[in-house]
């Protein structure tokens, strides 16, 4: 049985405990894609009838646990971590993209980096590193990450047994989904901006 099968596995077993520890793996670095984990999730609560809200809040949750758990591993292990991430290329490569990201981008980068290939993973270690505070750090993060859950565990839960079409779609297209995402985002955000201005 492939890991990834195991995780599926955990996820028809355990329920909404299976959930919870799925995510807190796949945003923790673990080899599990989230393109495929996450309208998978939307299909078994579909099948099973669970609450869609339900299952994104404690995907949302797992996702947090998961990603600062790398947020620390970056901040207390600093540059020990930096020399060990070289030894495993894939890591090093995923950080340092990330850490390109969070350098050009600053803070804000937490947020919109969940909603990116790569960076969606390893964002938290430069976070960690550059010792970002606490607070910004998991604020951001969980803004990015339930918008991510909501989108790809909807996705899964409407198309029921069809939810393979999701995976299919986002290799295809997954910078350009991220990409509408991200804009959606920062339009509403500028929308509201505009609009405190205009009452005040």
């Amino acid at each position: 049985m492939s890991f990834i099968d195991a995780i599926k596995q955990l996820i028809i077993e355990l329920g909404a405990g299976g959930i919870f520890v799925a995510t807190a793996l796949e945003y923790g670095c673990f080899p599990v894609s989230s393109e495929i984990l996450l309208p998978f999730i939307g299909y078994v609560i579909a099948l099973n009838h669970y609450s869609l809200l339900n299952a994104i809040l404690i995907a949302t949750l797992g996702g947090m646990i998961g990603t600062t758990a790398c947020y620390l591993v970056g901040r207390i292990g600093g540059r020990m971590f930096e020399e060990l991430a070289v030894r495993f290329e894939c890591i090093a490569l995923g950080v340092k993209k990330a850490q390109s990201v969070f350098e050009k981008y600053g803070k804000e980068s937490v947020f919109f980096a969940r909603l990116f290939p790569i960076a969606r993973t390893y964002i938290s270690f430069p976070a960690g590193l550059a010792k970002m505070p606490a607070i910004p750090f998991v604020v951001y993060t969980a803004f990015g990450v339930l918008i991510w859950n909501t989108a790809l565990i909807s996705a899964g839960y409407f198309l029921g047994s069809h939810w393979d079409i999701c995976i299919a779609f986002l290799k295809a297209y997954q910078w350009q989904l991220s990409g509408g995402i991200a804009l959606a985002v920062i339009l509403f955000i500028a929308a509201k901006k505009f609009l405190r201005k205009k009452h005040d």
